[in-house]
């Protein structure tokens, strides 16, 4: 297995704390699981040939996983956090003989297809990693080949951690700019981004 696209998704119950002050918890529930459904659509649509791989902690996220065709490993850890799902999918994945790992969180509003070709372009054979910034300095994708190579910073400034990270390592190393994926929906403010928002919050 050449390619494994990871996303990390943890209980919807959980999701999105930071909206608290302008959404209810049925809100952040269903806007997370809506961004979920949509980018597991996107990624069975377009990139079928890639084993896709969520890690969750949650039943509902693996109900929901397993009815698109994405495979489900389960946490056996509640609130472990980011970091260490990602980890545990880079271990799973180097086990099993894949050679590149590409980690995208399931709140990104807008994927397109073309900018993940462009991340895809730059894969290399080599050990490597390709950093894709959020635009509030954290990582919205990290490419890695092979999946182990190097640790993982999800967090504040996470991009530069990991650049620099991987040049600590002898890495070959790229920052990767993609407008669309550098948004998540994380904050009162990036709602009104949010296609979703409006399609699903009036349901």
């Amino acid at each position: 297995m050449k390619l494994s696209i990871v996303i990390p998704m943890k209980s919807p119950e959980r999701s999105k704390s930071r909206l608290a002050a302008v959404l209810s918890r049925s809100q952040r529930k269903k806007l997370t699981l809506s961004l979920f459904e949509r980018n597991l659509s996107f990624f069975r649509q377009y990139y079928p040939q890639h084993n896709l791989l969520v890690v969750t902690e949650s039943k509902r996220i693996q109900e929901i996983s397993e009815s698109h065709g994405a495979e489900v490993l389960l946490e056996e850890r509640k609130l472990a956090g980011l970091n260490a799902a990602v980890t545990m999918a880079a271990e799973y994945n180097a086990k099993r003989g894949v050679e590149t790992q590409l980690v995208i969180p399931g709140d990104i509003e807008a994927i397109d297809f073309n900018e993940i070709e462009c991340l895809l372009s730059h894969r290399v054979a080599t050990p490597s990693v390709v950093v894709c910034p959020s635009y509030d300095g954290g990582t919205n994708a990290i490419m890695t080949t092979p999946p182990n190579v190097m640790p993982f910073s999800f967090g504040p400034d996470s991009c530069q951690i990991h650049l620099l990270s991987a040049f600590a390592e002898g890495l070959e190393s790229t920052r990767l700019f993609l407008e669309n994926l550098s948004y998540d929906v994380d904050r009162p403010e990036d709602l009104g981004r949010a296609e979703v928002w409006s399609e699903k919050m009036s349901a």
